[in-house]
């Protein structure tokens, strides 16, 4: 059994928005999210305040938008992609594209630690946690989905990215866009 809840992908003409910030217009270089109030700091709810991840091709940053500072969370080369996401205690989750190869800064709590993994055969990675509602976030999930080829697959920050899931296949999409919750509280995958 997978998972998510089924049914698992609808696909038709009628579009949900994404909640913001994520319905924001950007490109894949920056992303934007909703967290708490700072990093690793998860005393107020985990919808409040926006966030905002960046990349100028060496460094990731990320600042909460209402704030003049940022920090830079992880330095590689040749960075095209980012996707930022919170876990539970306000931990940055960074699924994002390094000379060609998708990448996930994460939290391992086996480690207790901030860890890379990499990901050489995907692209198109992103992130997202599932439901950052307070009164759901001890069931809430990161999701780490990416394509393969013309097949759409996710991984879950409960298993520890290890699993691959497959969500479709013959998808026929160029890009998995973006992910994350919609305004009618379900789950989106969005693809051009």
């Amino acid at each position: 059994m997978l998972p998510l809840p089924e049914p698992l992908l609808i696909t038709n003409t009628v579009t949900t928005p994404f909640l913001y910030p994520r319905s924001k217009s950007y490109l894949p270089s920056e992303s934007w999210e909703l967290g708490g109030v700072a990093l690793s700091d998860s005393s107020e709810d985990l919808d409040k305040y926006v966030w905002r991840a960046w990349t100028d091709g060496s460094t990731i940053k990320v600042q909460r938008d209402d704030l003049e500072t940022y920090q830079v969370v992880l330095m590689d080369s040749n960075v095209t992609d980012v996707d930022l996401t919170f876990d539970q205690n306000m931990r940055p989750c960074i699924a994002y594209v390094a000379n060609g190869i998708s990448k996930l800064y994460w939290y391992d709590t086996q480690q207790a630690m901030q860890v890379i993994t990499e990901f050489p055969l995907i692209t198109s990675p992103r992130v997202s946690l599932d439901d950052k509602r307070r009164f759901n976030v001890a069931n809430s999930d990161i999701i780490f989905a990416y394509q393969k080829g013309d097949t759409l697959c996710y991984r879950l920050q409960r298993e520890r990215f290890t699993i691959e899931h497959v969500l479709a296949t013959n998808t026929n999409m160029r890009i998995l866009w973006r992910i994350g919750m919609g305004t009618k509280n379900r789950f989106l995958f969005y693809w051009r």
